[in-house]
């Protein structure tokens, strides 16, 4: 199955830390993606002072996807309106717009948030 990296996974993935689990539905997935809100996601925490990288963020995104083949998948206005869509489950526009994506993607979430897990039709793995 295809997955899908969560803003989580993707630091996760970054520190080496990612969940067993996680990492060998990574590791045997046969496409991995990530979607242009994540990079964007964390660039603002490196902006606001709440996440610190040794590098810009798109040096940072574009090493590490090309490290482990990730591919960066676009925010479409179709995607962005699925997600406006949405159950009011969540409020983060970011993982409004990954849950969309998976949803029409048939794609499994790498994350350890809860509130993704809530959502109709989303398979998470962590």
């Amino acid at each position: 199955m295809n997955v899908l990296l969560d803003t989580c996974a993707l630091l996760a993935l970054a520190d080496g830390n990612l969940p067993r689990e996680a990492a060998a539905a990574l590791r045997v997935a046969p496409e991995a993606y990530v979607s242009v809100v994540t990079p964007w996601e964390v660039a603002i925490e490196v902006a606001g002072g709440k996440l610190q990288l040794g590098e810009p963020a798109a040096q940072w995104f574009a090493a590490l996807a090309e490290r482990y083949d990730l591919r960066e998948v676009p925010l479409e206005a179709a995607t962005a309106c699925a997600a406006a869509a949405l159950p009011p489950v969540h409020r983060d526009p970011f993982d409004r717009v990954i849950v969309a994506l998976a949803q029409a993607r048939a794609l499994a979430v790498l994350t350890s948030d809860d509130n993704i897990r809530k959502y109709p039709g989303v398979r998470t793995v962590w």
